[in-house]
């Protein structure tokens, strides 16, 4: 198979028409199978990707599980912004050989919107004609047969397929896919077709058998249609709880805005409000109390210093000598000049001395202060409460004033939430809330059910199919009295060894060629020696050179790549079908040594024809150097932001032009 060319109009970033040609030249006599195709981030790289699959598969290439709805809305976002006609298309051109005979195919995809609906076209030409072969409502199934879609995953792939391999998810649909790119898929056909015809020819006594296995295969054929409606079912409820979802929020958000939540903790805020008043209550008869007391006392600071100096004064009055005492001791002290007293005081000693008592006989203890604190005794209980009138009263009354402040502020809080809660259109809203809710709450439960309803036909499937094995099994080893049904049960055991043979042939042979893909292009070569492969499941379990099981999660980033990559290009190799390749930007996490193990060995031999999708950090300057020997020819896709729509060039980020026309020339 030949990609040729890939054809957009208004698909997208890309505006108008744009074509881009797919097919590897010859040089030399030297077939260069890369086409690369260069742009930075938000270009368009992917969009290309996603044309060829879109063109190819229509709703399928966005998945199983996408409903009618989510699809129609993707068509109609990808339609460009500035398009006058609101309308797109894709078409696609290749070249596909049948019975050794190349045909080539046009298939061409477009849609409108009209409305609030999107309406799509298909055509399908072969060798320039349309096919009228296959009916035109059966167009899709027949691309889908021509190229599965599970088989078009290993072989048109981005980093997130390459992620899902490395992580070993979607593992069912792997092996789908496995079963069918190794032809495994076709002898279990065969056997169902011979089963059919052994039980219309063996008589009355495989009357029985041959209706259960009709009954079986008509079973398996409900079941799948029954499988892909509820697949359209679950994926337009999805699509649907997820809108329902951003309504209600929406509703929600309005409902808060308005005050809604305040109505609804109405009784909780005026609850909290008769509490805040209570202790501003309390805090408010404790402030009286100390106003009643020492408090005013705190208002006149220097007042009470004075005062408690007064009482200090006159308490240490109270206890000295009198000054006549004084005096008399002073003159006997002089006259008596004891030869014991070992202080020597000069003339300036006594006349301080004489000095000090006369100021004190200034003051005498009978002065006029003395009658004022004649009711305070000693003074001692009035310094006391004066002392607490700082150490008590005015910090106590300083914290009550905070809180009764935080208080008020609260108070206020409160009643704005009130106010709010008596203002706003509450009523209405909560029930339009509720109601959303409700809607929601229901369609979540029948997107359950749904759900639910799926697994069970799921599980009745793999019943079914182990029913169908089991009864081909028997119908296979029964012996028949006719030669014809004898040899068609023959057959029919040939086939079933067959099968198995064939899958254990191709097992090994995958599992050789993974593991010298892999060794081929990691790293570290002898990292993985050998491989397992569950033949019903496809899981795979990696072995180190003692038999010891290599856990992915213990592989780097850049390993794990590399192990998606030798698997994509292992089951290729083993499939023997010569499909091209598209990969997307696949080497953001390798380091520098792989990504020169995949330039130089994995590109180049990857496939009759490579289409590389890449930005200028990841193929760049040097790896250019590596790819260029292969590189059939390069466009480049360039964003406008002004405009907003990309244009397609000629040449690579790192491609001189000169280099590039001279390539084109010499190719011409």
């Amino acid at each position: 198979m030949i990609l040729r060319k890939i054809r957009l109009e208004d698909f997208g970033l890309y505006a108008g028409s744009v074509e881009i040609d797919l097919v590897p030249r010859t040089v030399k006599g030297r077939q260069n199978p890369i086409v690369l195709i260069g742009g930075k981030n938000g270009a368009g790289k992917t969009t290309v990707l996603e044309a060829v699959r879109l063109a190819l598969y229509g709703r399928r290439a966005l998945g199983t599980r996408v409903g009618l709805s989510e699809y129609e809305n993707h068509l109609r976002e990808r339609i460009n912004r500035d398009s006058t006609s609101a309308r797109a298309a894709v078409e696609l051109e290749f070249d596909y050989a049948e019975a050794g005979v190349v045909h080539r195919y046009r298939v061409r995809r477009e849609w409108e919107v009209r409305g609030k609906a999107v309406a799509e076209d298909l055509s399908l030409e072969k060798d320039g004609s349309i096919v009228t072969a296959v009916p035109r409502d059966e167009w899709h199934m027949f691309l889908q047969e021509l190229i599965p879609p599970g088989v078009s995953q290993l072989f048109f792939f981005d980093g997130e397929k390459i992620q899902q391999i490395a992580s070993d998810d979607d593992n069912e649909q792997m092996a789908d896919a496995v079963r069918s790119l190794l032809g495994i898929e076709l002898v279990g056909r065969l056997r169902t077709d011979i089963a059919l015809f052994i039980g219309r020819h063996e008589g009355s006594a495989g009357d029985g058998v041959a209706s259960k296995v009709n009954d079986v295969v008509m079973q398996l054929n409900a079941n799948a249609k029954r499988i892909d409606e509820l697949n359209g079912e679950v994926a337009e409820l999805m699509s649907f709880r997820d809108s329902q979802a951003r309504a209600a929020e929406r509703i929600r958000r309005r409902f808060v805005a308005e005050g809604g939540e305040e109505a609804m903790a109405r009784n909780s805020i005026e609850s909290e409000r008769e509490s805040v008043k209570k202790e501003i209550s309390r805090g408010e008869h404790e402030l009286k109390e100390l106003a009643n007391g020492l408090l005013p006392f705190a208002m006149a600071p220097k007042l009470i210093a004075g005062f408690k100096n007064a009482l200090l004064a006159e308490n240490s009055s109270s206890v000295a000598p009198s000054v006549a005492a004084l005096r008399a001791a002073i003159s006997s002290w002089k006259r008596n000049e004891t030869p014991d007293r070992e202080a020597r005081w000069t003339d300036k000693h006594w006349s301080d001395l004489r000095r000090f008592v006369q100021q004190q006989a200034r003051t005498p203890s009978g002065s006029k202060s003395a009658a004022a604190f004649a009711g305070l005794g000693d003074g001692t209980a009035a310094l006391a409460r004066l002392n607490d009138i700082e150490g008590v009263v005015r910090p106590r009354a300083e914290t009550l004033l905070r809180r009764l402040e935080s208080l008020a502020r609260r108070e206020r809080e409160l009643e704005k939430k009130l106010a709010r809660a008596d203002n706003a259109a509450a009523g209405a809203m909560l029930d339009e809330l509720r109601l959303a809710d409700q809607k929601l709450g229901t369609t979540e439960a029948t997107l359950k059910t749904r759900q639910a309803e799926l697994d069970l036909v799921r599980g009745q499937r793999v019943t079914m199919e182990r029913e169908r094995v089991r009864m081909l099994e028997e119908q296979s080893a029964a012996a028949s009295a006719s030669d014809r049904v004898d040899l068609a049960g023959r057959t029919a055991q040939v086939l079933a060894d067959y099968e198995h043979r064939l899958l254990e042939h191709k097992l090994i042979q995958l599992k050789s060629e993974f593991v010298r893909c892999f060794g081929y292009l990691a790293r570290k070569p002898g990292l993985i020696r050998d491989i397992r492969i569950d033949p019903v499941t496809f899981r795979t379990t990696l072995l180190d050179q003692d038999g010891n099981e290599v856990r992915k999660d213990a592989l780097s980033a850049g390993e794990k790549q590399v192990y998606a990559i030798a698997m994509l290009w292992a089951l290729a190799r083993t499939s023997g079908r010569p499909l091209p390749m598209i990969i997307d930007t696949p080497l953001a996490r390798l380091d520098s040594e792989h990504r020169a193990n995949l330039m130089e060995r994995y590109f180049p031999a990857a496939s009759h024809q490579v289409i590389m999708l890449s930005t200028d950090t990841e193929v760049d300057a040097a790896q250019i150097e590596r790819l260029l020997p292969s590189i059939s020819h390069s466009y480049r896709l360039d964003y406008d932001p002004i405009s907003r729509r990309t244009s397609v060039s000629r040449g690579y980020f790192e491609v001189p032009e000169a280099r590039e026309d001279a390539r084109a020339l010499q190719q011409a």
